[in-house]
């Protein structure tokens, strides 16, 4: 996987400008000053008033702040990765090399993410400051820190897969950010409703069942069950992963036949679409 030129191309070409270690220092001082303001506000300014507590509160709000910042800059990263290419010509180029199409699926999203992956990286610092106060425990740091990592990558692979599928960057950018609010905002909004609603009427007991399956499938309400700040099945973060996972499986279908459309040139009723028809 490390060996996939396009990836090392990515890597390069991201990191070796000035605007990656311009963002990231600007990411980190703007998340400290975000936790100093936290840590301030739950003290109002005495410091003998730092309760493990109230260091549980920082260290959830700094997360769901954290992933909800990351989880909305990353279609900005991948939804222009093939489209992008398909306007500057350069998907041709691309595509004459011996990578298979799901070898170039692949790279684009490891490459849109490893920058905003390297911004949790700079992040963890931060969570020292729970740990001085008993706030969190490192196993609770580490789930959440896997959760988010892996939202962001689940998220740059929709975004991809919808950058394949558009033909303009313009169309899958709009549909990247409108998936992104459904997982974010749509799924809160319809949980909690249907759960307040059932809160009222006990006896439709299927509205909890149908709110629990939205809320698992929010990323906000997922990291919160892993930092204990909402009870929560402990396999919640199961069905957020199988469920989203299976629609990256199921874009990735139309996005490599979109890249590759030979790929069923076995079968009888195949295509008859070439690759210059989306070029």
């Amino acid at each position: 996987m490390l060996r996939n030129p396009l990836l090392l191309k990515e890597f390069r070409q991201r990191m070796r400008t000035w605007r990656a270690p311009f963002v990231i220092c600007g990411y980190f001082c703007a998340m400290f000053a975000f936790t100093l303001f936290l840590l301030h506000e739950n003290v109002q300014g005495q410091l003998t008033l730092l309760l493990p507590s109230r260091s549980e509160q920082v260290f959830v709000t700094l997360s769901l702040v954290q992933l909800l910042v990351a989880a909305f800059l990353a279609p900005a990263f991948a939804a222009g990765a093939i489209s992008g290419e398909r306007e500057r010509r350069t998907l041709v180029v691309l595509l004459s090399t011996p990578l298979s199409a799901l070898g170039i699926l692949i790279g684009k999203i490891l490459s849109s993410s490893a920058l905003l992956a390297l911004l949790l990286a700079v992040s963890l610092p931060l969570y020292s400051l729970v740990f001085l106060f008993g706030g969190a425990v490192p196993g609770e740091v580490v789930a959440v820190f896997a959760f988010q990592l892996f939202t962001l990558v689940l998220i740059a692979a929709i975004s991809v897969c919808w950058s394949t599928l558009a033909l303009r960057s313009g169309w899958s950018t709009v549909v990247s950010y409108a998936t992104v609010a459904v997982m974010v905002v749509l799924t809160g909004v319809l949980g909690y409703g249907l759960q307040l609603v059932a809160a009222h009427d006990p006896v439709e007991y299927f509205l909890v069942i149908w709110g629990k399956c939205l809320l698992e499938l929010n990323p906000l309400w997922v990291e919160a069950a892993l930092a204990g700040a909402v009870p929560a099945s402990p396999h919640a973060w199961l069905w957020f992963a199988l469920a989203y996972s299976s629609v990256c499986c199921i874009l990735a279908v139309p996005s490599v036949l979109r890249l590759r459309p030979q790929a069923l040139s076995f079968l009888p009723w195949r295509p008859r679409a070439e690759e210059r028809d989306y070029h």
